[in-house]
């Protein structure tokens, strides 16, 4: 099961995220955390060992994986439920991380990573943001990071069996049923 749930900045998207993959996990599957953020200043490693000491109390094993998914896929299977947060970090650390920055390469790519990792465990949680709402921007490297972010969105949606929209803390189910049921939220 693929589950894609975005929605702006502070929507509520990473902690909905993690009570639903809490709720799908059952006492003997396992719940990992996929992290994508790459560790840039002092700032954010205070956030990271924050994030890590919040999932180690509630069990969570943390991968810190920036980009190429791949690499992390052999360790997983079908009695874990896995939390990607977030695709925004994972799509931008991909897209820059070299010189080449195409589109048309890397996004399918990407999205099939996260598809075959969806068919392989219990539950694959992806997060991202929403940031469609100002319009298209005239600068090239932002172009083409939304426009590669947009098709992303398109193609994992088109593979989840849920898609949620987060707004003001609220779930909207936009495509498939909620797994968590609507009682439990």
């Amino acid at each position: 099961m693929i589950v894609f749930i975005s929605g702006g900045v502070r929507s509520g998207k990473s902690s909905f995220a993690e009570r639903c993959a809490k709720m799908i996990a059952e006492p003997t599957d396992s719940l990992h955390y996929i992290a994508t953020a790459l560790r840039t200043d002092e700032e954010m490693e205070a956030r990271i060992a924050h994030h890590q000491a919040q999932r180690k109390h509630d069990g969570w094993q943390t991968w810190e994986q920036p980009y190429d998914l791949d690499c992390i896929m052999p360790m997983f299977g079908g009695c874990d439920v896995v939390l990607l947060d977030c695709l925004t970090n994972l799509w931008a650390n991909e897209l820059f991380r070299d010189d080449e920055w195409n589109v048309h390469v890397k996004v399918p790519r990407i999205a099939q990573q996260i598809k075959q990792l969806g068919e392989k465990v219990k539950a694959l949680i992806v997060v991202s943001n929403e940031l469609f709402c100002d319009g298209v921007p005239h600068e090239r490297g932002t172009y083409t990071y939304m426009h590669g972010l947009g098709l992303l969105h398109q193609q994992i949606v088109a593979c989840s069996d849920v898609a949620i929209l987060m707004r003001y803390g609220l779930p909207i189910v936009k495509k498939g049923r909620w797994p968590c049921g609507a009682e439990s939220y």
